[in-house]
Protein backbone atom coordinates (compact mmCIF):
# COMPACT_ATOMS: atom_id res chain seq x y z
CA UNK A 1 0.00 0.00 0.00
CA UNK A 2 1.03 3.67 -0.87
CA UNK A 3 0.46 6.68 0.94
CA UNK A 4 0.84 9.94 0.20
CA UNK A 5 1.88 12.72 2.37
CA UNK A 6 1.21 16.51 1.81
CA UNK A 7 4.46 17.12 -0.09
CA UNK A 8 3.33 14.23 -2.92
CA UNK A 9 6.34 11.94 -1.59
CA UNK A 10 5.26 8.10 -0.68
CA UNK A 11 5.88 6.92 2.28
CA UNK A 12 5.03 3.45 4.47
CA UNK A 13 5.48 0.20 2.65
CA UNK A 14 5.37 -0.45 -1.42
CA UNK A 15 5.93 -3.11 -3.67
CA UNK A 16 7.90 -2.45 -6.96
CA UNK A 17 5.62 -3.81 -9.94
CA UNK A 18 5.51 -7.48 -9.59
CA UNK A 19 8.17 -7.91 -6.65
CA UNK A 20 8.01 -11.51 -6.43
CA UNK A 21 8.47 -13.59 -2.68
CA UNK A 22 10.38 -17.18 -2.84
CA UNK A 23 10.64 -19.90 -0.97
CA UNK A 24 14.81 -20.28 -1.43
CA UNK A 25 15.60 -24.13 -1.41
CA UNK A 26 18.26 -23.61 -3.90
CA UNK A 27 20.58 -22.85 -1.57
CA UNK A 28 20.44 -26.16 0.34
CA UNK A 29 22.82 -28.58 -0.42
CA UNK A 30 21.95 -30.69 -2.61
CA UNK A 31 21.80 -33.88 -0.40
CA UNK A 32 18.76 -31.86 0.95
CA UNK A 33 15.95 -32.59 -1.58
CA UNK A 34 12.82 -31.54 -0.35
CA UNK A 35 8.93 -30.55 -1.43
CA UNK A 36 6.19 -28.56 0.53
CA UNK A 37 2.71 -29.51 1.88
CA UNK A 38 1.18 -26.17 1.77
CA UNK A 39 -2.74 -25.73 3.87
CA UNK A 40 -5.13 -23.54 3.90
CA UNK A 41 -7.88 -23.66 6.04
CA UNK A 42 -10.57 -21.84 5.29
CA UNK A 43 -14.51 -21.03 6.13
CA UNK A 44 -16.91 -21.02 3.21
CA UNK A 45 -20.02 -18.93 3.80
CA UNK A 46 -21.77 -20.74 1.29
CA UNK A 47 -22.94 -23.93 0.37
CA UNK A 48 -24.01 -23.57 -3.53
CA UNK A 49 -22.07 -26.27 -5.05
CA UNK A 50 -21.39 -24.56 -8.54
CA UNK A 51 -19.44 -21.72 -6.22
CA UNK A 52 -17.81 -24.27 -4.83
CA UNK A 53 -16.78 -26.08 -7.38
CA UNK A 54 -15.47 -22.77 -9.18
CA UNK A 55 -13.67 -22.24 -5.44
CA UNK A 56 -11.89 -25.85 -6.11
CA UNK A 57 -11.24 -24.95 -9.58
CA UNK A 58 -9.20 -21.73 -8.92
CA UNK A 59 -7.03 -23.09 -6.10
CA UNK A 60 -5.95 -25.96 -8.12
CA UNK A 61 -5.59 -23.44 -11.16
CA UNK A 62 -3.62 -21.20 -8.73
CA UNK A 63 -0.66 -24.13 -8.26
CA UNK A 64 -1.27 -25.54 -11.82
CA UNK A 65 -0.33 -28.98 -10.92
CA UNK A 66 -2.15 -32.40 -11.88
CA UNK A 67 -5.47 -33.66 -9.17
CA UNK A 68 -3.38 -35.75 -7.45
CA UNK A 69 -1.09 -33.06 -6.25
CA UNK A 70 -4.59 -31.91 -4.45
CA UNK A 71 -6.27 -32.90 -1.20
CA UNK A 72 -10.22 -30.63 -1.86
CA UNK A 73 -12.31 -33.71 -1.11
CA UNK A 74 -13.92 -32.30 2.28
CA UNK A 75 -17.50 -31.96 2.26
CA UNK A 76 -18.14 -27.81 2.73
CA UNK A 77 -21.21 -26.73 4.65
CA UNK A 78 -21.54 -22.90 5.15
CA UNK A 79 -19.96 -21.50 8.01
CA UNK A 80 -17.62 -24.96 9.22
CA UNK A 81 -14.19 -24.68 8.55
CA UNK A 82 -12.05 -27.35 5.82
CA UNK A 83 -8.62 -28.35 5.37
CA UNK A 84 -7.51 -28.12 1.60
CA UNK A 85 -4.16 -28.91 0.68
CA UNK A 86 -1.36 -29.24 -2.17
CA UNK A 87 1.47 -31.24 -2.70
CA UNK A 88 4.37 -29.34 -4.20
CA UNK A 89 6.63 -31.91 -5.68
CA UNK A 90 8.39 -29.55 -8.00
CA UNK A 91 11.24 -26.82 -8.14
CA UNK A 92 11.11 -23.84 -7.37
CA UNK A 93 8.17 -22.88 -5.64
CA UNK A 94 7.13 -19.17 -5.64
CA UNK A 95 5.17 -16.97 -2.70
CA UNK A 96 3.34 -15.42 -6.07
CA UNK A 97 1.30 -18.94 -6.05
CA UNK A 98 -0.24 -17.91 -2.96
CA UNK A 99 -1.11 -14.42 -3.69
CA UNK A 100 -2.82 -15.48 -7.26
CA UNK A 101 -4.93 -18.54 -5.69
CA UNK A 102 -6.20 -15.77 -2.77
CA UNK A 103 -7.11 -13.22 -5.61
CA UNK A 104 -8.85 -15.56 -7.55
CA UNK A 105 -10.78 -16.79 -4.19
CA UNK A 106 -11.83 -13.17 -3.58
CA UNK A 107 -12.66 -12.74 -6.90
CA UNK A 108 -14.95 -15.74 -7.05
CA UNK A 109 -16.66 -14.85 -3.50
CA UNK A 110 -17.38 -11.04 -4.46
CA UNK A 111 -19.19 -12.25 -7.84
CA UNK A 112 -21.23 -15.08 -5.89
CA UNK A 113 -21.68 -12.41 -3.48
CA UNK A 114 -20.47 -14.37 -0.20
CA UNK A 115 -17.11 -14.95 1.84
CA UNK A 116 -14.44 -16.93 2.31
CA UNK A 117 -12.11 -16.43 5.32
CA UNK A 118 -8.96 -17.56 5.75
CA UNK A 119 -8.09 -19.18 9.14
CA UNK A 120 -4.53 -19.68 8.40
CA UNK A 121 -1.85 -20.58 6.32
CA UNK A 122 1.15 -22.99 6.37
CA UNK A 123 4.03 -24.06 3.78
CA UNK A 124 5.48 -27.37 5.80
CA UNK A 125 8.61 -28.19 3.87
CA UNK A 126 8.33 -32.32 3.79
CA UNK A 127 11.22 -35.12 1.92
CA UNK A 128 10.10 -35.76 -1.60
CA UNK A 129 9.72 -39.44 -0.43
CA UNK A 130 6.85 -37.95 2.06
CA UNK A 131 5.07 -35.68 -0.76
CA UNK A 132 5.13 -38.47 -3.01
CA UNK A 133 3.14 -40.83 -1.37
CA UNK A 134 0.41 -38.38 -0.30
CA UNK A 135 0.40 -37.48 -3.82
CA UNK A 136 0.04 -41.40 -4.58
CA UNK A 137 -2.92 -41.56 -1.84
CA UNK A 138 -4.83 -39.28 -4.09
CA UNK A 139 -4.97 -41.52 -7.25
Amino acid sequence: MKVINTRGDWIGLAYWKDCSYRVDHFSTPDSWQFGFEIVYRLIFYTSESEVIEKFRTCFKEAFGLSDTHYDLNQQIQAGSGVYWYVYWDREGFEISFLKKCETELNRIAEAAKTRVLVLEMAIIPRSLNQISMLVGLNK
